[in-house]
Order: C-alpha cells, then structure tokens, then sequence
C-alpha cells in the first residue's frame, strides 16, 4: 500500500467533495479517479415503524443455500 500524505488545504479539499474526485496534475491532466465511501462512515440504518418489524420479523423468508447460490448467479450465469 502507497501512503501519500496531503497538505491541510488539499485534506480539506478531499473532505469537501462529494462523490467522485478525480486527481490531476498541475496542467489539470487526470491522474486518478477516486470513489470516496462515505464522510460520515456507512450509512446509517434505515428507518421503519415498529410496525414494519414486526411484519419482517412475522414472515421470514427462507431459502437454501442452493437457492441463494442460483440466485446471486443471476440469469446469465445459469
């Protein structure tokens, strides 16, 4: 792994960007297109009413391994 550090105006750049950044050099030629995760961190758990777990939690699903297999597989790859 390649540690590159960055001044503080550069970091403050990289914090302010949402979505794609792409890297140039000082003539503006791209050098590299990064896709940041997130600047919070992961996304927060979605919000549902009590109501909405108790219907999940109600009525699970099962499938079997050979089942979630073909599924991930899609249709091209059966």
């Amino acid at each position: 792994m390649t540690v590159i550090r960055l001044d503080a105006a550069t970091l403050a750049k990289f914090a302010a960007a949402a979505g794609r950044v792409v890297v140039a050099d000082e003539s503006g030629n791209p050098v590299r297109v990064y896709q940041p995760l997130s600047p919070l961190g992961p996304d927060p758990e979605p919000v549902i009413s009590e109501e909405q777990w108790q219907a999940i939690l109600a009525s699970p699903v099962k499938y079997t391994t050979e089942e979630v297999i073909e599924h991930l597989r899609g249709p091209g790859d059966r």
